[in-house]
């Protein structure tokens, strides 16, 4: 869960300074640039400064390897996209059954059905 959720941390960072750095999102602002321009251009954002940018968000900025580890492909968010799809068959179905959305769970154990052969028990 832990290397989950420390990929989900990036995924809320870089969304975050996108809209600093003037984007309205992640997507938005990497289709734009390039990965040297976006850490450069976060760089030079954070480190003006402005009433709306924090002093953790400044610090940050003076960390270039925190900046760049927020910012580009690494070895964190690729072990959380392992462990996420890792989850066992067993757990995968618990989740599907605990959804509170009527025709969402009806969807996915569907979905779970089609994939797995059978029918998700907890």
């Amino acid at each position: 869960m832990n290397k989950i959720r420390n990929r989900v941390l990036l995924d809320i960072g870089r969304n975050k300074l996108a809209i600093i750095c003037g984007h309205q999102n992640w997507r938005d602002w990497k289709t734009r640039i390039d990965w040297e321009a976006m850490i450069e251009s976060a760089s030079r954002r954070l480190r003006r400064g402005t009433d709306n940018v924090s002093a953790y968000w400044v610090a940050l900025g003076s960390q270039s390897t925190a900046l760049r580890m927020l910012i580009l492909p690494n070895v964190i968010r690729s072990r959380g996209d392992e462990a996420a799809h890792a989850s066992g068959q067993r757990l995968i179905s618990e989740s599907v059954l605990s959804l509170k959305g009527e025709q969402e769970r009806k969807d996915m154990i569907a979905i779970y059905c089609a994939v797995y052969g059978e029918d998700p028990v907890q």
